[in-house]
């Protein structure tokens, strides 16, 4: 599973508050890849997926969060998403 944060930079406050929400869901999830990526680098995706703000948190290429979620929603969601996954390859094996 990839979570990318959408980050204006190292002086960017509530992207570093996101980045730092993500890291600790994943150090409870060793299934998460971390990705920050920077709106300058990547402003053509960002304004495909309309995605204007910085904090914003993708997972597997999805906007999920458009600001900065509690840890409890966004590790809600990560089990969601991974239990949909698994299901799916349970299905897939069958």
């Amino acid at each position: 599973m990839l979570i990318e944060v959408v980050s204006a930079g190292p002086g960017c406050s509530i992207c570093q508050r996101a980045i730092k929400l993500v890291k600790q869901v994943a150090e409870e999830v060793p299934q998460i890849e971390v990705q920050e990526i920077h709106v300058v680098d990547h402003f053509e995706r960002l304004q495909e997926l309309n995605i204007f703000s910085a904090g914003a948190i993708l997972i597997n290429g999805k906007t999920e969060f458009v600001t900065v979620p509690t840890f409890n929603k966004l590790r809600e969601r990560v089990d969601e998403l991974l239990h949909h996954e698994n299901h799916s390859q349970d299905q897939r094996s069958h």
